[in-house]
């Protein structure tokens, strides 16, 4: 039994962990290594020019009031554009990452507000399972570098800069403006 329903979204990494097993421990490690075609899935959803590599290491834990946490580490290797130059941008990630669920959730409150030094609520579980791997997926995206730079960004900047200081849209006036001045 799964917790999939006919309408649900499949995922480009699944990796199901079904909540009976905290019958034998509470506490499981868990490891993730994605495959070429789920790299691939990541690279599309995620808009990446490849997905090299992606594996994560976690531990999934259940106390006695029914809170599971997960802690874990992913490692990825993948190549982006570059947002200056358009050039291709390899990257390795190495993140720390951890999520809390609960098996019973808390009555929302009309008006939930979250501040910077508060935790955040744990999430609930629905079925009899928590998809790790889209947690790895979900954690991946936030590790990646939202505006990778080629190491030759910078020089391009400055060209861009000096051309436009020359040949703004401004230029013609600020020529009429220094000739007047002399």
């Amino acid at each position: 039994m799964t917790d999939e329903t006919p309408d649900a979204i499949p995922t480009e990494l699944s990796r199901l962990f079904h909540l009976a097993e905290f019958a034998d421990s509470p506490e499981h490690e868990v490891e993730i290594e994605a495959t070429a075609a789920e790299c691939q899935a990541l690279a599309k959803r995620y808009e990446l020019l490849s997905l090299e590599a992606l594996a994560a290491r976690m531990t999934v834990r259940q106390n006695p009031l029914g809170e599971i946490t997960v802690e874990g580490r992913l490692t990825a290797k993948l190549t982006q554009e570059c947002v200056v130059t358009l050039e291709p941008v390899d990257d390795v990630i190495d993140a720390p990452f951890d999520q809390r669920y609960t098996l019973n959730p808390a009555e929302p409150e009309d008006e939930l507000e979250i501040g910077p030094e508060d935790i955040e609520p744990p999430e609930p579980v629905t079925g009899d399972s928590i998809d790790l791997g889209e947690l790895v997926a979900q954690y991946l995206y936030l590790s990646i570098n939202p505006y990778p730079r080629a190491p030759d960004a910078d020089v391009e900047i400055a060209e861009i800069k000096t051309k436009t200081q020359d040949n703004g849209p401004f230029a013609a006036l600020a020529q009429l403006r220094d000739r007047d001045r002399n």
